[in-house]
């Protein structure tokens, strides 16, 4: 019996060595076992490198200070140099306002509502009557060049960080191109008769405002940045392009020939900043 129990003994201390050892082997030979790159692994799929970026989700509104760079080569040459004889500036002014909200439905896409509209002027130019009963007589004259229009605006973000996004898109509106021209003479008193009369002087106190309705479309590139979480900063580049209706004069008086107004429009570059509050 003793035999038979040494060897059993034996025989356990031999499993036990080995048991041993392959667990030893194992351990040891684990972090040699090369990668499979083959397949994306579950935990790859959280690495910062591939975290999900910030979606757009701004909403607000606020005020838009712009420079619209309007066309009036034709304008210019048709309508300023003849009436006041020199040319208007060619950067206009605006100021207007949009509100804004993420669409729910599209991610990244935003909608809005926007208004705008600016002028470029030039007043009290002195001319002279040259021909008729008032032949001498000394006008001062002022011409002024205007467009206004309101719409929505489409955005898409093509750049989210925390604090700042840069977005592209358009707006699409409905506007106006209007130009007001006026002649008036100096008057040492008032008299409401003598304004109408076309025996006096009111024959040359004349003011024609003339219009035409137009669609929009302004393509623009955007950069926003939230200095405070309630409060946004902008600024945008793009440019505006109009498909004008019929001209009219005063009082919606159709022009069958609208000859100079023809090539006046509202098209041009465009450029502003804006100050928005809201959730950002």
């Amino acid at each position: 019996m003793k035999p038979d129990y040494e060897m059993n003994r034996y025989i356990r201390s031999l499993f036990y060595v080995a048991t041993l050892f392959f667990v030893t082997t194992v351990s040891k030979a684990q972090p040699n076992i090369a990668k499979d790159t083959t397949h994306y692994n579950d935990e790859e799929l959280y690495t910062d490198d591939l975290a999900v970026t910030p979606q757009y989700s701004w909403i607000g509104g606020g005020l838009i200070i712009g420079l619209h760079l309007p066309s009036l080569t034709d304008f210019n040459k048709l309508i300023a140099q003849p009436f006041i004889h020199q040319d208007l500036k060619s950067q206009s002014l605006f100021i207007g306002g949009q509100g804004f909200l993420p669409f729910p439905f599209l991610k990244n896409l935003r909608i809005g509502g926007v208004g705008m509209s600016g002028s470029s002027s030039v007043c009290c130019v002195p001319d002279t009557i040259t021909t008729g009963p008032f032949a001498g007589q000394v006008t001062m004259r002022s011409l002024t060049y205007k467009v206004g229009y309101g719409g929505l605006s489409f955005d898409y973000s093509i750049l989210n960080k925390e604090r700042f996004h840069l977005l592209v898109g358009s707006e699409f509106g409905l506007g106006s191109v209007e130009i007001t021209a006026q002649q008036a003479v100096d008057r040492n008193t008032f008299n409401i008769a003598s304004e109408f009369d076309y025996q006096s002087f009111g024959a040359l106190n004349l003011t024609h405002t003339y219009h035409a309705n137009m669609f929009l479309i302004k393509p623009q590139v955007e950069f926003e940045y939230a200095p405070l979480k309630w409060m946004m900063l902008r600024l945008a580049a793009g440019y505006q392009i109009t498909a004008m209706a019929s001209w009219k004069v005063d009082d919606g008086v159709l022009i069958k020939d609208s000859g100079a107004l023809a090539n006046v429009n509202g098209n041009g570059a465009f450029f502003h900043l804006g100050i928005f509050v809201g959730f950002f």
